[in-house]
């Protein structure tokens, strides 16, 4: 029973690994990032000094291979392929020129074919060469990881790998006349190098030499290019690098102290310079916006904000269920700012939702029979000119309504071009008297509607003798309250107006 359990625990384990992995590869049920995604090439270029570690030193008194260093350039080219945010492989060539010296080194006059009998002397030389390598390294950055940056411009790193080395043309040359006891005459006899000998020329290797490469460095990022600064060290497992072999000494070495340029390849976001934890602070980011945006609602309209398309609707206004204002009429001006929202269906309206009136006879040019009526003359409620006050009373004058917000008895700016109208036929007709009627909808108790109504109709008539110099006599004022709405309580705005009468 047991090895059954443990083979079916065993099987569902490797199932479900394998399901996981098929979906976290393909980056998009967990919301991971593809490979795809990034650019990972990048090409480089390197300029610098070289280095060279040999068992001729740049300075006798402290074996230094750095005191007294004449200049000895090196250039490299490098071509790098990420395979994550922090490592990569790097494929690099470098050609470099090998100076070191003048100082004292021992030889062996045999091994140099000065003599027929080993014999050591110690002249002062100098040795100059060049090489070139290959190398193939893995490069690990440290710090891309950063959980107090997204992304970070600056990068340290380190290096290593394994290459290969050939070098030539190399020449081994004395800098001072040396003389010593020469064993292979007449005891006593000596025999002498002369200052700018070549002891030895055409120093090369036969076969390729393997190297051990190691590297610390930084760089800084600028847009698609990074620039930086390196240290790369090369321990060549050879000691017949200079030409010299020294039993008693270790491996030739060699070093580069570079400036380094590289581009990274392609239009996306870099691999190299993208710290993976900016996918974990976006989803976070992304959920956090998301349940604001499902708790919050910033106009307050009763629609949260991830479903509002308007979230900057005015308090109290009345809006659809995606949180745009409502438009009664469907002329394109929601009802908050419309001055007339109940115009007549197709008719074209201005900014503030009132039907045109071309003419200004106070019909709108939808249902205006008469659209070129002069101004200032009575018309009915067709639009059609009335030519006495007597053909007033049987047709009927009509004089547009004025509306006003819930609660107010200000003449609305979107209000003030029905009582040009008004004006203009006072004007033109200046013997009749006109009766401002104020109403209200049925909110409130009948006294503060019946107040209400009157300062309604009293702020009318102040704009009209105020504005347009109407004599205030002929000009009364009534209030009707909630008594006579002109509407249903659906529509409650049209009850909240002011209305007008020819005088009988």
């Amino acid at each position: 029973m047991k090895r059954k359990l443990l083979l079916f625990t065993s099987c569902f384990l490797i199932a479900f690994g394998s399901i996981y992995a098929q979906e976290a590869e393909s980056g998009q049920k967990y919301g991971l990032p593809s490979p795809k995604d990034y650019d990972r090439l990048s090409i480089g270029l390197s300029f610098g000094q070289t280095v060279f570690f040999s068992d001729i030193r740049n300075d006798e008194k402290s074996q230094s291979a750095f005191k007294g260093m004449d200049f000895a350039p090196n250039f490299g080219l490098n071509l790098t392929y990420n395979v994550s945010h922090s490592v990569g492989i790097r494929l690099g060539g470098s050609y470099a020129q090998l100076k070191a010296g003048p100082s004292a080194v021992g030889f062996n006059t045999k091994y140099l074919g000065l003599t027929s009998k080993n014999q050591t002397i110690k002249p002062v030389v100098t040795y100059e060469g060049s090489l070139y390598d290959i190398t193939l390294e893995t490069v690990y950055t440290f710090g891309n990881i950063s959980h107090l940056k997204r992304n970070k411009k600056f990068h340290f790193y380190v290096s290593a790998g394994a290459g290969i080395m050939n070098h030539t043309g190399g020449e081994l040359t004395t800098d001072e006349a040396y003389t010593w006891i020469n064993n292979d005459s007449i005891p006593g006899d000596t025999a002498t190098l002369a200052s700018g000998s070549t002891i030895a020329k055409d120093i090369k290797s036969d076969d390729p030499i393997f190297v051990l490469p190691m590297g610390v460095g930084f760089k800084y990022q600028l847009g698609k290019v990074d620039l930086g600064l390196s240290f790369d060290y090369r321990l060549t497992f050879n000691d017949g690098v200079d030409g010299i072999i020294k039993y008693e000494t270790n491996y030739d070495q060699y070093a580069f102290i570079r400036i380094n340029a590289n581009y990274t390849l392609g239009n996306k976001k870099s691999m190299e310079w993208t710290n993976p934890m900016e996918v974990v602070y976006s989803d976070i980011a992304d959920l956090k916006e998301k349940v604001d945006l499902l708790s919050g609602d910033k106009d307050k309209d009763g629609v949260a904000d991830i479903f509002d398309k308007d979230s900057a609707t005015p308090e109290g206004t009345k809006v659809y269920g995606d949180g745009t204002s409502i438009d009664t009429d469907g002329d394109g001006v929601a009802d908050n700012q419309d001055g007339d929202p109940y115009s007549m269906k197709g008719a074209q309206v201005d900014a503030n939702g009132i039907e045109i009136d071309t003419d200004g006879d106070g019909v709108a040019d939808g249902r205006d029979l008469e659209p070129n009526t002069p101004k200032g003359q009575l018309v009915n409620f067709q639009g059609t000119s009335i030519a006495s006050k007597e053909d007033g009373a049987k047709g009927g004058v009509f004089l547009p309504s004025v509306y006003f917000d819930l609660n107010s008895s200000s003449v609305k700016s979107a209000q003030k071009d029905r009582l040009v109208t008004v004006a203009q036929a006072m004007k033109a007709n200046t013997d009749i008297k006109i009766v401002v009627t104020g109403h209200t909808d049925k909110t409130g108790s009948e006294e503060f509607n019946s107040k209400l109504g009157q300062k309604r109709a009293d702020a009318v008539k102040d704009h009209l003798v105020s504005v347009y110099g109407i004599d205030a006599a002929r000009i009364s004022t009534e209030s009707k309250g909630k008594s006579a709405p002109l509407a249903n309580d659906a529509n409650k705005m049209l009850n909240r107006r002011v209305d007008f009468n020819i005088a009988k």
